[in-house]
């Protein structure tokens, strides 16, 4: 078994032969010119990152103008609490009458009623 030295060596000489099999072409000025054009515009263009946190601007700009992004986000979590505590601590029968013995059926229950002897169609 070879030893981590051993192999680092190996891969170091079989990178170096395989490298020197290769040819030494330069690359074209028309094709350098349009890698280098390419990663200038890419480099230009805003990052998926910087579009997402414009987005999050724009909306919390919306919902509350002129207000640092951490108040409507701690506005919508304070509310969201307080509606998840008041829906488990508000008993439902002090919501409103008690609705347990009516039985309510949507109309799509029942089967259809057409008489075709009425003569209405």
């Amino acid at each position: 078994m070879q030893t981590q030295e051993e192999q680092n060596a190996a891969d170091a000489a079989f990178a170096a032969r395989a490298l020197s099999l290769l040819a030494d072409e330069p690359v074209s000025a028309a094709l350098e010119a349009r890698i280098l054009g390419d990663f200038d515009r890419l480099a230009a263009a805003p990052s998926l990152a910087a579009k997402l946190a414009q987005a999050i601007r724009r909306v919390s700009e919306t919902i509350w103008p002129g207000a640092p992004l951490w108040q409507p986000a701690f506005v919508l979590a304070l509310s969201l609490i307080l509606g998840l505590a008041a829906g488990m601590l508000v008993p439902s029968s002090a919501l409103g009458r008690d609705n347990s013995d009516v039985t309510q059926t949507a109309s799509l229950d029942a089967p259809p009623q057409l008489d075709l002897s009425a003569g209405e169609l």
